[in-house]
């Protein structure tokens, strides 16, 4: 072979090599159980660690087994490359897998949900029921705002996240923990698992959750007085077969921080019977 061929046919190879491991399966998310029972696999969000789900999971334990699993990029997970919400569900996907041979009640917060709401529409297979605390399905910011708002996380990092989690918070105390937990990751991973935020639009999709669905969310997301219509409208509900919505009041967006009392009483009472709390509406 003459050389130039020879270096061409190096570096195509090399190529190729380099593009399959980029395209080869995620690593399983990392994920610790504790607990006996039935399987309820809990996700934290953007910013979150498994800790946050603590408080909620230990009152679980005693009749369930509970899985902690990590967002990819926290804790031992690995950022998928290249990094994409299907990316990131197929993490997730492997580690279902890897917990249980059977479905199990699969619960998320916040863009947790909307990762476990992306395993739930592609492998309903793994999921016995899903529970999505204070997620939306479609971008909360206007399509006409996200240029502006993408320049705005690109020049003004910080700002943008003090303001979101500030706004998460219970109270201001609240917010400025939120805020200084998530400041002290990468940015780079930050601003990507917020572009997903502001741009994946699942609400198209929920026609495809078949499984028993339960939307938990405080009054910030769905106020007093609101018809559950115009809420499921304004976060990407609509067409969901199999849902039930509940409220969760005197707490912020960090339902499991607030209320854990309240919210691991919903997620066993759902984990018991997913059919039964079907189309009741509160």
């Amino acid at each position: 072979m003459p050389r130039p061929i020879h270096l061409v046919a190096l570096t195509l190879l090399a190529l190729v090599i380099i593009c399959a491991a980029h395209l080869a399966p995620p690593a399983a998310a990392r994920h610790v159980a504790f607990g006996h029972g039935p399987t309820v696999v809990l996700l934290h969000g953007l910013g979150s660690s498994a800790e946050d789900w603590l408080p909620t999971a230990r009152r679980l334990a005693s009749r369930h087994r509970v899985e902690l699993v990590d967002l990819p990029g926290h804790g031992g997970t690995e950022m998928p490359e290249p990094f994409s919400l299907e990316r990131a569900a197929a993490a997730l996907d492997a580690s279902l897998a890897q917990i249980s041979d059977e479905p199990v009640i699969l619960v998320g917060h916040s863009l947790g949900g909307l990762l476990a709401a992306a395993e739930a529409i592609e492998h309903p297979a793994r999921v016995r029921g899903l529970v999505l605390v204070e997620t939306a399905l479609k971008p909360q910011i206007p399509e006409d705002q996200r240029a502006a708002a993408l320049d705005r996380l690109e020049h003004d990092y910080r700002a943008v996240l003090h303001e979101a989690y500030m706004d998460f918070g219970r109270d201001a105390a609240q917010g400025e923990k939120l805020y200084r937990n998530v400041a002290a990751l990468d940015p780079r991973m930050v601003s990507r698992w917020i572009r997903i935020a502001w741009t994946a639009d699942l609400s198209p999709e929920a026609p495809r959750l078949t499984v028993p669905v339960l939307v938990v969310l405080a009054e910030r997301s769905w106020p007093s007085g609101q018809a559950w219509g115009a809420a499921a409208e304004t976060l990407g509900y609509e067409g969901a077969p199999r849902l039930r919505a509940l409220r969760i009041e005197g707490c912020g967006h960090f339902i499991m921080l607030d209320r854990p009392d309240r919210l691991a009483a919903v997620i066993a009472g759902f984990s018991a019977d997913p059919e039964g709390l079907r189309m009741t509406m509160r």
